[in-house]
């Protein structure tokens, strides 16, 4: 067998089908393919509608989705893993590209692990189209790159066993985590743009945007004790939390009356999104849209600032029952 794809899904019948539907598209007549949907516990048609589809379901409810990529890892039989999501709509032509990748002759396609850019659909709502952009913006050419998203991502089995899999002790960063052993090890890893990959599990209301970002950025902590300490690891979570003593400080500031320091303060925490918004053309123009990238990242930091904050008090809990 050659690849493995793995699929891990919990209550996602809403989207499993048009998933599925694409994979069997993009394999035609193939034979050297197996699919896995490793379930967490699903509660709706999931199972079903994978096994409707010919595909192999393992149900491993209650674990984290490391542990269900891991466990999938473990029960494949191919020479390559494709760890999928169960929302994300595959190219027709995924495949060739993979069997390029794959092709030891091939020296325009030598690596070791890709993640393949997604967009989300064009009905999606405005807020969940532009964060799909900044993804398209920050990857939009054929790269080296030293992380890439779990939920589309290519890897040889030797090189995943090599690192070990994903770390089953993080909750959410474990992709991030995955892809940088990998680089340290000596991987190459790419981005690759030139597939229409559609992730459909866009969130649906603003609420749900910002629910999943306090979620996404709640790993910076973990990541910092499995990585090390680095600047890298370290700046994005620093600013977050400068982010959120320059609102107190505005809140403060307006509240006694000091309208010119309060304005100023404003400005401060506007600046570094406006300037990650103009860094790349895409998110430059129309304005409306520079408006809508300096916004949501200026909300993601604050967002975030209250999630890193959140993890450290955990983690220093954690250490304090078990002195």
């Amino acid at each position: 067998m050659k690849y493995s794809i793995i699929i891990p899904c919990f209550n996602e019948e809403h989207v499993l089908s048009d998933t599925l539907s694409s994979v069997r598209k993009a394999m035609r007549e193939r034979e050297d393919v197996e699919i896995i949907l490793m379930d967490n516990g699903s509660s709706d048609a999931s199972q079903s509608i994978a096994v409707s589809f010919g595909v192999t379901v393992c149900e491993v409810p209650g674990v984290k989705i490391s542990a269900l990529r891991n466990v999938g890892a473990r029960k494949s039989i191919g020479t390559y893993l494709l760890f999928l999501d169960a929302d994300i709509v595959v190219a027709s032509n995924w495949f060739d590209q993979l069997d390029c990748y794959t092709d030891i002759k091939n020296d325009d396609y030598v690596a070791d692990v890709v993640g393949f850019v997604d967009d989300v659909p064009d009905f999606a709502p405005w807020f969940a189209k532009i964060w799909g952009l900044r993804a398209s913006a920050r990857r939009n050419k054929l790269m080296k790159i030293d992380s890439l998203p779990g939920r589309n991502l290519f890897v040889s089995k030797q090189w995943f066993d090599v690192v070990g899999g994903f770390n089953e002790n993080l909750t959410t960063g474990e992709d991030k985590d995955f892809v940088m052993r990998l680089k340290k090890s000596g991987a190459l890893v790419l981005s690759d743009p030139r597939l229409a990959m559609i992730h459909m599990g866009y969130e649906r209301t603003f609420k749900e945007w910002s629910k999943k970002e306090y979620w996404r950025q709640h790993s910076h902590i973990g990541l910092i004790q499995n990585q090390g300490m680095s600047i890298r690891l370290l700046r994005f979570p620093l600013i977050c939390v400068v982010h959120l003593l320059l609102s107190l400080a505005f809140l403060i500031t307006l509240f006694t009356g000091d309208f010119d320091l309060s304005l100023s303060m404003l400005i401060l925490s506007l600046l570094p999104s406006l300037l990650l918004s103009l860094k790349k053309p895409l998110s430059r123009f129309p304005l409306d849209r520079l408006s809508q990238f300096t916004f949501l990242y200026w909300l993601r930091f604050h967002i975030a600032g209250w999630s890193v904050l959140k993890e450290l008090r955990e983690v220093i809990q954690l250490r304090l029952s078990e002195v």
